[in-house]
């Protein structure tokens, strides 16, 4: 029987390479090869099989990844749409507190009806 790793050529594998483009070459086709045409479609099954399945796992990393982005835009946008009432009331109370009248009633003491001249 002869070895059937001398029998086929076995084209280096490279990334991105696709299941068209790696395909095993018969080297010998002399009689009685039935046994390892059989193996050689096998393998050449297997492979395109396995380039499938990274590219699959490929896509549905992509679908995953897409997916997470979106939920977190969501997330970050109700959360901004809850603090907004939040941060509406802090300026107005900043705004009120820097009003120059309010400033100036509160250094004269002008709400209890006392004038803050000396007498």
């Amino acid at each position: 029987m002869k070895n059937l790793m001398n029998f086929h050529a076995f084209p280096p594998k490279s990334p991105g390479m696709k299941a068209s483009n790696y395909s095993l070459e018969m080297v010998d086709d002399s009689a009685g090869s039935a046994l390892s045409q059989g193996v050689y479609h096998h393998v050449e099954d297997w492979i395109a099989l396995e380039l499938t399945a990274e590219q699959m796992l490929s896509d549905e990393m992509t679908v995953v990844t897409t997916y997470i982005a979106d939920d977190a835009n969501h997330m970050w946008e109700v959360i901004k749409e809850t603090l907004l009432p939040y941060e509406f009331a802090a300026g107005q109370v900043l705004l009120q507190a820097a009003d120059p009248t309010q400033v100036e009633w509160l250094q004269n003491h002008w709400w209890d009806g006392q004038d803050s001249t000396p007498h």
